[in-house]
């Protein structure tokens, strides 16, 4: 074993800076997926060569015990020796920064951000040692020391790979996060995902990507035309001469979540991952349009460029012309793809399937258990309006209190229940939130309680939902809340005293199934 000093000046000061970026944490631990990346595709051949089954893998493990800890390892070409000051260095770029690996500033930012301590360990290909370094960042910056000891080992000259690891998080990365961690980096690296190029894990899970199905249906306008595929491909030359090219379709089933433009640069996601798509106005209108939830694409900008966290496109002054021509391209004919993403209706509207409802049942439940209620003025006293909850659809007898339009048995569609307890002002519900399709029922919501027992009964066939809510099933959770939500004051009002609480709803429910159900 042995020792040598590298020397990381200039810029040590900068360290106690990138604790306050403003990151994410897949935009940090993308810094280093990028570095192995490009390991491993500046290296391709030559680690073939010694191992011609090799396949770049990347394994994020990240802990929470003892102040949290994030170790990222990768088994691409290491860092070379004659690399090592350059390195640590910040903003000293590589000699070809013409890859992913650009401004000489991530791998330095993105552990500083994490952590307050962080190490490096690496063998290169083809070498016969594995060097090891340690940044004590608090320490460093105090004592604006300058040089740091490199540990030299031998190792195997097969062996080749790169472990960093931070300890002592400035951000614990919370169990919740990990979901999205895994759905951001799948969208980031979706290119290199599909190509093959890498395997890429989160606490042993496989990151992986989605692919959105393509809406297949006839113009809008001629329901007897010949189906069509909405993808459109894109290829834009700007007054500058840089250039634009991608694809743009619309998704088969919405979501405005999921919906959006996926801006690409060298092949990754700089824009457009997760729920961060590029959604300019022009074309995407408001939030709620059917553009907003209909449009996707992916469009690869490699003749500009991007900031040095990598997770912004930098426009020069030509992002208004850029959506322009990008407009005027998706409104030509004979398909003009965001008129049909505008006014394309499916012919047979669709209930929801068990499996989108029940998503949706548990984002809800997850909120109450998230949110603690603060109430004034309840208690559990209020016991004279008690009525049994009403028989789960599909039982032979009446549901009391519901007006009924037809004497034929009602159509059910895939209901969907879920059970869970609310907690507030030291009284607890016991709440059967139950998702129906009953075109029998005339109620939107129905509300009984037995006790501390709630039963919420949501039609999706009510006039309201037909004639405002055939949107796509991700759509219709705000609703399905704001009914929630009703159900839960009346009772909560009734608790605190009032009488003829229910009249709300049932003034509700008469409201939305007359005046407020129809179009103008």
């Amino acid at each position: 074993m042995t020792d040598q000093q590298i020397s990381i000046r200039p810029g040590v000061a900068m360290l106690g800076l990138f604790p306050y970026m403003k990151y994410q944490p897949w935009y940090a631990l993308g810094e280093l997926v990028d570095n192995a990346i490009q390991s491993h595709l500046s290296n391709k051949e030559a680690l073939r060569e010694v191992d011609p089954d090799h396949r770049l893998v990347v394994s994020i493990a990240i802990g929470r015990s003892n102040g949290g800890s994030i170790v990222v390892r990768d088994n691409a070409a290491g860092i070379n020796a004659q690399d090592w000051e350059r390195a640590f260095r910040v903003a000293e770029p590589p000699a070809d920064a013409t890859g992913l690996s650009q401004f000489g500033v991530g791998m330095k930012a993105a552990c500083c951000w994490f952590a307050r301590n962080w190490s490096v360990r690496t063998t290169a290909l083809g070498s016969d040692v594995v060097r090891s370094v340690n940044f004590d960042v608090p320490q460093i910056v105090a004592s604006r020391d300058e040089t740091l000891t490199v540990v030299e080992e031998p190792v195997a000259l097969d062996e080749h790979f790169t472990v960093i690891e931070m300890t002592n998080l400035y951000r614990p990365v919370q169990t919740r996060t990990l979901g999205k961690i895994r759905a951001y980096l799948g969208g980031i690296y979706r290119q290199f995902l599909r190509e093959g190029e890498i395997t890429l894990l989160v606490n042993g899970e496989a990151v992986q990507y989605a692919e959105p199905a393509v809406l297949v249906a006839r113009r809008y306008n001629d329901p007897d035309g010949e189906m069509h595929v909405w993808r459109q491909d894109v290829d834009i030359r700007l007054d500058s001469g840089r250039r634009v090219t991608g694809f743009i379709a619309i998704r088969e089933t919405g979501d405005s979540k999921q919906a959006g433009l996926a801006l690409f640069y060298r092949n990754k996601v700089v824009t457009g991952s997760g729920e961060e798509f590029y959604k300019p106005p022009e074309i995407f209108k408001g939030g709620n349009s059917f553009e907003s939830q209909r449009i996707f694409g992916e469009l690869h900008m490699d003749d500009f460029n991007v900031t040095y966290t990598k997770d912004a496109l930098v426009w020069y002054d030509e992002e208004e012309e850029f959506v322009e021509a990008l407009r005027a391209e998706l409104d030509t004919e004979p398909w003009p793809l965001i008129r049909q993403a505008r006014e394309h209706r499916k012919r047979v509207p669709e209930h929801p399937v068990g499996r989108v409802a029940s998503d949706m049942l548990n984002s809800i439940e997850e909120a109450f258990r998230t949110v603690e209620f603060d109430i004034e003025g309840t208690d559990d006293a209020d016991t004279e309006t008690e009525h049994p909850p009403p028989p789960r659809i599909g039982d032979d007898n009446v549901i009391p209190g519901m007006e009924v339009q037809s004497a034929e048995p009602p159509q059910v569609v895939e209901p969907v229940d879920r059970q869970f307890t609310v907690d507030f002002q030291g009284t607890s519900w016991d709440v059967d939130l139950r998702l129906v399709a009953d075109e029998a029922v005339s109620r939107w919501l129905t509300v009984a309680r037995d006790g501390q027992s709630l039963t919420l009964t949501v039609n999706q066939s009510h006039p309201f939902m037909r004639a405002w809510c055939e949107l796509p099933g991700q759509e219709l959770e705000p609703v399905w809340r704001v009914a929630v939500a009703l159900g839960l004051a009346q009772e909560m009002a009734r608790l605190g005293g009032v009488s003829q609480a229910g009249l709300v709803t049932n003034n509700v429910n008469l409201l939305l199934r007359s005046v407020l159900a129809h179009k103008s």
